[in-house]
């Protein structure tokens, strides 16, 4: 089952990878799995339909929300990867003051 929220993260909330392979990577939160697995996706390296697990101590969590794909996500609605693509380039790709690094 996947949840909508999770420790005060939104769907659409901007998150950057921290760990792996994949560090300095930015995300979208397409999905949570747990309270400390959540499903991230950046519209090109890894697609909605396949989404990216990632634990949550590995991510340095942005305030930064993108409200329509929210909005689409908690509805039920289909979201694409140009969507999501571009909701990371409107958030701006650096960090801000408030975004916090949890690990």
């Amino acid at each position: 089952m996947v949840r909508k929220k999770t420790i005060g993260l939104r769907l659409g909330q901007k998150v950057t990878s921290m760990q792996g392979r994949d560090y300095g990577q930015e995300f979208l939160v397409v999905g949570f799995i747990d309270d400390s697995i959540l499903l991230v996706a950046d519209g090109k390296k890894r697609s909605v339909k396949r989404p990216k697990k990632k634990n949550i101590k590995h991510i340095s969590i942005s305030l930064k929300v993108d409200e329509p794909i929210e909005n689409k996500l908690s509805t039920g609605g289909q979201v694409t990867d140009d969507e999501i693509y571009k909701a990371i380039q409107r958030l701006g790709e650096r960090m801000e003051e408030g975004e916090i690094s949890i690990g």
